[in-house]
């Protein structure tokens, strides 16, 4: 065999292999995304701009004019992901050993009682022990409550994204790339490398110390963003001190999801992240005399609240263990 027919066999056998072409989507989301950031951000900022008003469309004019050139990288990347997933699907073909992945939106929604109990509890162990971890860091003064901040205002704010965010990110990570992975990997090995991408795609921010990009709708803008957000992975500690506990997060909710069959109880887990973490930062403020170590800039940040996630997942593997037989 010639070696122009073996390069060609590997580029083939290359191209062919699920997780590589994973790899391939993801860079080619990302590249779209950094194109398209400048003007949804752009966009975003003209439509939000003047009487934002009251009420749900006053509240979302005032998150978009909030929001910063990272807030809308990311809602382009998480677009872009979306639009692409179903054609990427459709392009991988199963073998004598494999099984094709349905189609995301053949699934017939219907939690039934399980689903909706699972949903709940998961719902309860999340906000749960965020509670125990917000009345502790209180008590220790490390943070307080904001005195200009309303709890109406708040609430509203955080049922939006923790509905949305657990919606959209569990189907899309545990539900549809969770069982592409499987094609491939065990489900030990999927649990983990979902996780690592879940955790890496959370941490796509700009370095703290990186520059303020002037001018969010240039062209180059968004590129300009994944140079910064390149540059945080050069500090070791900023990595692994958010990194890990994202990745303890994905853990926890893939290791639901592959328990219990269904994505309901990690909907649950996400929601109740999610919705207790938003309240948190609206109603408190970091006093900033708390050791860095144990709990840092926000609440993903120490080992305190890697601690909490970890006590979490402890509590949903209590509550999916094999239950044993009285009789």
């Amino acid at each position: 065999m010639s070696g122009g027919v073996v390069t060609v066999c590997l580029v083939k056998a290359f191209f062919k292999n699920e997780l590589t072409r994973l790899f391939l989507f993801v860079v080619l989301c990302l590249i779209l995304a950094a194109i398209f950031t400048p003007y949804v951000y752009a966009w975003g900022k003209e439509f939000s701009s003047g009487d934002t008003g009251d009420g749900i469309m006053g509240s979302i004019k005032k998150s978009m004019a909030r929001a910063d050139l990272a807030r809308y990288f990311n809602r382009a990347l998480m677009g872009v992901a979306i639009i692409l997933l179903y054609p990427f699907i459709r392009t991988l073909k199963s073998d004598n050993n494999r099984v094709d992945i349905k189609s995301p939106l053949s699934t017939r929604i219907n939690p039934r009682f399980q689903g909706w109990k699972d949903m709940f509890m998961g719902f309860i162990y999340a906000m749960g022990y965020m509670c125990i971890f917000i009345m502790v860091v209180y008590k220790l003064g490390w943070v307080k409550l904001d005195a200009d901040a309303s709890i109406g205002e708040t609430l509203t704010k955080a049922i939006a994204p923790a509905v949305g965010a657990s919606l959209v990110e569990e189907w899309l990570f545990r539900g549809v790339l969770f069982a592409l992975l499987l094609r491939s990997l065990s489900t030990r090995a999927t649990i983990i490398g979902l996780s690592f991408f879940f955790a890496l795609v959370h941490f796509l921010e700009p370095y703290e110390g990186s520059p303020d990009i002037v001018d969010g709708g240039a062209s180059d803008a968004g590129f300009q963003l994944l140079a910064q957000i390149g540059e945080r992975f050069l500090h070791p500690e900023d990595f692994i001190g958010i990194f890990l506990t994202l990745f303890v997060v994905g853990v926890v909710l893939a290791y639901a999801r592959a328990k219990t069959g269904y994505l309901w109880m990690s909907i649950g887990l996400h929601a109740g992240w999610v919705f207790t973490l938003r309240m948190f930062n609206g109603l408190t403020d970091n006093t900033g005399i708390a050791n860095p170590v144990l709990y840092g800039e926000n609440i993903r940040e120490g080992l305190f609240p890697l601690l909490i996630v970890c006590l979490t997942g402890v509590a949903v593997w209590f509550y999916l263990r094999p239950k044993k037989s009285l009789l």
